[in-house]
């Protein structure tokens, strides 16, 4: 297995593959639109922000990857959490599941030099992309961490799911 099928596998395994953790469809399998807006308080964000959040980042990330222009960015960090497209449930999920399948496919189809190519020299950013793609999994894999706390506080979560 090579590095590119490393990081192929870590998108299939925060997408749709559950591994060590479950995917990001298995964590919101069922869940109503109700249940992705609930927060437990005013601190924390709801599973629906968390998405959100995950598409902001992955879509900028994949326009990076993709060398396409990249919009300014309003805002900070939390604002991410927001959803400005006024995107219902059904379609937040839609959106997350097309913007990964673009992962994939992405690097799928991208050639192996590309991995080690520095993420944004023009920035000062020369981290190789293969460290930032590993980076990105993780980020991914730690809020389907989040919406699985989440559903087991409401009583939502469906030990069938894969964890317990």
């Amino acid at each position: 297995m090579n590095r590119k099928d490393i990081i192929l596998e870590q998108f299939l395994y925060c997408h749709n593959k559950n591994g060590w953790f479950v995917s990001f469809q298995s964590a919101v399998a069922g869940l109503t639109s109700e249940q992705a807006s609930w927060k437990g308080s005013a601190a924390n964000n709801s599973i629906k922000e968390i998405v959100n959040h995950l598409i902001f980042w992955n879509e900028r990330y994949l326009h990076r990857f993709k060398e396409m222009p990249l919009q300014k960015m309003e805002g900070n960090n939390d604002s991410t959490f927001i959803n400005l497209s006024d995107l219902e449930w059904p379609e937040v999920v839609g959106k997350f599941n097309l913007v990964m399948s673009d992962w994939y496919n992405t690097v799928l189809e991208c050639e192996e030099e590309k991995l080690d190519q520095p993420v944004n020299p023009k920035e000062g950013v020369n981290d190789p992309w293969i460290g930032t793609l590993t980076c990105v999994t993780l980020h991914n894999a730690h809020h389907i961490g989040q919406i699985v706390t989440i559903r087991k506080l409401q009583g939502s979560w469906n030990t069938e799911q894969g964890v317990s």
